[in-house]
């Protein structure tokens, strides 16, 4: 049971590297489509923040390394107790949608014209402001989740429609999400810009209840 637990949570760990890795990469697509519509006053604080979510996933991915090493050491040797494993597992299984999720954070309401390219992109700018679970409406996004559109306008998350307008709700810090959403250069800025008849609106929330993933990570 021990080492089992261990092993899962290295597994989940070496998962949320390499969704950090594809993170850094797709969140800056919504910023080179609307890179032509910038002022060079707005230029300079789109780098700054760039540069300063770069410096945040990089602190991130060292911090997950050091624990899968530490998880690969306990196997090794036997140590660590099951509760102890148990504890570090939880959290993992949250970011990994295995377990429904309660507590404080914001909701983006997008109602407009929105596509899959523009909900990857907020995805990953919510995750990148340290956002611990993540949903579309009512459907749980995973760490291998994939969005696409139907015929109707909808979108899909994992193939599951859903219709506008959106409610992408995510559960973490309050206010280091809000601020992340809704600075100056930031991504809802730089979605105005692109989609102009489209409204977003971003609220804190004192209670969220997202649920896990539809079907289980495998």
């Amino acid at each position: 049971m021990r080492s089992n637990a261990g092993v899962i949570a290295v597994t989940v760990v070496a998962l949320f590297l390499g969704v950090l890795a594809v993170t850094q990469i797709q969140a800056q697509d919504v910023y080179s489509r609307s890179l032509q519509l910038e002022t060079p006053a707005s230029l300079t604080t789109l780098i700054a923040n760039l540069s300063e979510r770069n410096n945040a996933i990089k602190e991130e991915i060292l911090d997950l390394r050091h624990r899968t090493d530490t998880a690969r050491e306990a196997i090794a040797s036997g140590k660590g107790s099951l509760t102890e494993a148990e504890r570090q597992l939880s959290p993992l299984r949250v970011f990994a949608g295995m377990s429904a999720v309660s507590g404080p954070g914001i909701i983006v309401r997008v109602e407009g014209t929105f596509d899959e390219r523009a909900l990857s992109d907020l995805v990953n700018e919510l995750r990148n402001a340290g956002a611990e679970a993540i949903a579309v409406n009512t459907a749980r996004v995973g760490p291998r989740s994939w969005f696409g559109a139907t015929p109707d306008h909808a979108l899909t998350v994992d193939s599951a429609a859903v219709s506008g307008p959106w409610l992408v709700r995510a559960v973490g810090s309050t206010e280091v999400m809000y601020v992340a959403m809704t600075r100056t250069g930031g991504i809802i800025g730089q979605f105005q810009l692109i989609y102009k008849g489209t409204r977003f609106d971003v609220t804190r929330e004192s209670a969220l209840d997202l649920p896990a993933l539809a079907t289980p990570l495998r």
